[in-house]
């Protein structure tokens, strides 16, 4: 009987089948036993009645001793379970027939010897034994010995057989109920414990057990089981989290087919989920970008199985959309590509702001140099002072002396005019520096630093003359590759700043300009004695629109377009610090600029 959906009826039933038939093999195996071992006491038998009637089958054969024939029968009688015998001579002639009951029956002939073997017919084993008498062969003894068949072993045995099966069945079921609630128990206890679980609690849950055995194996396997499923619950509800940001996400499969899109994939492109599966990213290509730019993009994913870049791509309603564009491939474990995962992002509002920006930086640009160029003309108005006067003086003269009729040297005249040539070369060379100050450049050249710094400083040479200021300098030749017109604009910003710290001070007035070369890097270092930036505000002179000379003599660019030159346009550093030094014997403090600039870019 099969039970259904019952594994501990099944082992009930098992156990049971497997206790009845080997109680029923071990019955055979006695009986198969019992059986045999009647057949050979039934040979033994048989020796032992040749053994014992030797004399006499000797006196009946060979004296023909009727009386013996007597003490044949009579011994035969003794042997309860021969049914019949019939004794032949060496002539297999019957010479002598016994039956138990007395009763005469049809002799057979005696077959020949190589047929003599025992036959089982019914309940009667027929056999032949050689009648002998000391050692001599006499004739043969045909014996029908009666045995016990198969059916009179169980019959004898019924009742004690089906009393010891009906005990076994019992102790048997009783076992096996034991044994099968033994064995389903941690099972059945491990499928109450999985039939509670659900993902809101019981994912934390663990089973215990203290079997030592395949049992705990299993509950230990089922615990990592649910360790796993809590982490991966947890990956998954970030996953959820993650999928559903900001950023636009696209699946697609390895044919580029796109199988899942986030809600921020609607709102950035304007397609729906429904709209956008089973369709390819070709949806979004908005014609801006060239066959060449996917075919690398292509190439570079299929070496790199990564890529990232600024993309524009068609929102549904026909708009251009900038996007930050992110596509990393998924392999399985033979490297062959399972899912493209995308994620971008809408940086049209970044772009317009940058591009905002880049007017707003370009009008602080032009803005400082409309202020650089003010100072540039206050500095070329004091460069050219004392050399027009010098022309109008020496014209002047001549003329009165030609006029007045006045005699003119050779010699004088000659210097005179080279004075106003020489003159006239410097203000000439004046308006080169002014012209190679602002002429307009974005493109980095290989120049001298120090040679740079020169430039700015014959320009601004004489005004600092003029109010007293010395500048101490200390110039290695450096060469490097930068945009040199920039920096030019950085050094006189620094150089006007100094110069208005020490403008209205009392007493020596010094600004000290180093330039060297360390490790791989140029540096500018420009310091003075001006006492100093307040450490209040020191931390914001860089700030755009910040300045501390007042409204009316500041526009707090300066410094602010300088940082933005030297980090953003030439990839350096700027920075300023409240420095104490000694120079010629007496201690000082003042602002000290650095400028950090690769000499390779």
């Amino acid at each position: 009987m099969i039970y259904e959906g019952s594994i501990r009826k099944k082992l009930i039933l098992i156990i049971m089948s497997v206790t009845l038939v080997t109680a029923l093999i071990g019955y055979l195996t006695f009986v198969y036993w019992y059986m045999d071992d009647q057949y050979k006491r039934a040979i033994n038998l048989s020796k032992t009645m040749s053994l014992v009637l030797g004399q006499d089958f000797a006196k009946l054969i060979l004296l023909n001793d009727v009386s013996a024939a007597a003490d044949i029968t009579s011994s035969l009688k003794s042997f309860s379970n021969i049914d019949s015998m019939v004794l032949y001579n060496l002539e297999k002639k019957p010479i002598l027939q016994y039956s138990i009951d007395n009763n005469s029956f049809k002799v057979e002939p005696l077959p020949s010897k190589d047929k003599m073997d025992a036959v089982v017919e019914d309940d009667v084993l027929k056999l032949y034994i050689d009648a002998n008498y000391k050692e001599t062969n006499l004739g043969f003894a045909q014996l029908q010995i009666h045995i016990s068949t198969i059916y009179d072993v169980i019959e004898e045995n019924i009742y004690m057989l089906l009393l010891i099966l009906f005990i076994m069945f019992i102790i048997s079921y009783i076992l096996a109920t034991y044994f099968a609630r033994r064995f389903t128990s941690p099972i059945l206890d491990l499928v109450t414990f999985l039939d509670k679980i659900d993902l809101a609690e019981s994912l934390k849950s663990r089973i215990q057990t203290e079997e030592n055995n395949e049992y705990g194996k299993l509950y230990d396997g089922v615990n990592t089981m649910l360790e796993r499923l809590e982490s991966s619950h947890k990956i998954l509800k970030l996953a959820a989290v993650t999928f559903d940001t900001q950023n636009g996400i696209t699946i697609t499969d390895k044919d580029q087919k796109i199988l899942h899109v986030n809600k921020a994939f609607t709102t950035i492109t304007g397609y729906t989920a429904q709209e956008a599966i089973g369709q390819t990213p070709r949806i979004l290509q908005s014609g801006v970008h060239t066959k060449e730019f996917y075919d690398d993009m292509r190439k570079y994913l299929k070496e790199h199985h990564f890529w990232m870049g600024e993309i524009n791509n068609k929102h549904k309603d026909g708009s251009i959309v900038n996007e930050h564009l992110t596509i990393q491939v998924v392999l399985d474990d033979d490297g062959e590509v399972l899912y493209y995962v995308g994620s971008f992002l809408d940086i049209t509002l970044q772009k317009d702001m940058e591009s905002e920006l880049r007017e707003k930086e370009n009008l602080l640009i032009q803005q400082s140099k409309m202020a650089a160029m003010g100072e540039m003309l206050e500095n070329i108005a004091h460069q050219w002072k004392q050399p027009l006067s010098i022309i109008s003086t020496t014209t002047s003269g001549l003329v009165l002396k030609k006029e007045l009729d006045l005699p003119l040297d050779k010699d004088e005249e000659v210097k005179q005019l080279s004075t106003i040539t020489d003159t006239v070369q410097f203000l000439a060379h004046t308006i080169d520096d002014f012209r190679e100050f602002f002429k307009p450049n974005k493109k980095k050249e290989k120049f001298n630093l120090k040679e740079c710094y020169k430039k700015v400083a014959n320009l601004v040479n004489l005004k600092f003359l003029s109010l007293n200021i010395q500048i101490i300098e200390d110039l290695d030749d450096v060469n490097i590759v930068a945009l040199e017109n920039e920096l030019k604009q950085v050094i006189i910003n620094i150089l006007n700043n100094s110069r208005d710290a020490l403008e209205d001070m009392p007493g020596e007035k010094f600004i000290f300009v180093h330039v060297y070369r360390e490790n791989q890097k140029a540096y500018l270092v420009i310091k003075d004695n001006g006492g100093g930036i307040p450490s209040a505000i020191i931390n914001r002179i860089f700030d755009p629109y910040f300045t501390t000379k007042g409204e009316q003599d500041g526009t707090g660019i300066g410094l602010h377009m300088s940082k933005e030159m030297i980090e953003k346009h030439i990839k350096g550093k700027i920075s300023v610090t409240n420095e104490y030094f000694a120079y010629e014997g007496k201690k000082y403090k003042g602002a000290q600029f650095t400028i950090e600039i690769p000499t390779r870019q």
